[in-house]
């Protein structure tokens, strides 16, 4: 759902950037020296561009939809309990051997987050919060040198939303 909301507001942007818009004297200028960009303006009279100041040097011009779909995304960020994102998974297995593991893995690295979760029938223990994959692929080659008995892979998961 998110990706499709996201990829729907790029595109709208694309297409509203992309189309040529009639000269008009009257229509503000994004570039100082008036050239090619100028302000797109609706045809929809629904439509409404928002112009917000955030500071002296910039000014942000938009659509007063994409508002409400930033609305949308934080409210299913907050449904979800998270952000989508990735972590690095050490141990799969019962209970005691995957305490025994949090407990080895916090020992050499204090640092990092380490999250115990159980998926019938067995326990996961999963590192950090990652907000993109590569971030992920450092860690599991950092820590593959420390703990070479564990089988290390990066899952896919619900990360919290203040990442590393």
């Amino acid at each position: 759902m998110r990706k499709l909301i996201i990829l729907s507001v790029v595109f709208f942007l694309r297409l509203n950037v992309a189309m040529p818009q009639p000269a008009n004297n009257s229509t503000p200028h994004l570039l100082k020296n008036d050239s090619i960009l100028s302000l797109v303006q609706p045809e929809d009279s629904l439509v409404k561009v928002v112009e917000k100041q955030v500071n002296e040097h910039l000014t942000i011009i938009s659509d007063s939809r994409i508002d409400s779909l930033l609305k949308i995304h934080r409210r299913e960020n907050i449904r979800k309990g998270g952000i989508d994102g990735y972590r690095v998974q050490i141990f799969q297995g019962n209970k005691d051997n995957a305490y025994q593991m949090k407990s080895r893995f916090i020992a050499k690295y204090d640092s990092i987050k380490v999250y115990v979760l159980f998926q019938s029938p067995d326990f996961k223990v999963r590192l950090g919060d990652f907000r993109n994959r590569s971030e992920a692929i450092k860690l599991k080659y950092q820590i593959e040198e420390d703990f070479p008995d564990a089988y290390i892979f990066i899952v896919d998961d619900i990360v919290n939303p203040l990442c590393e």
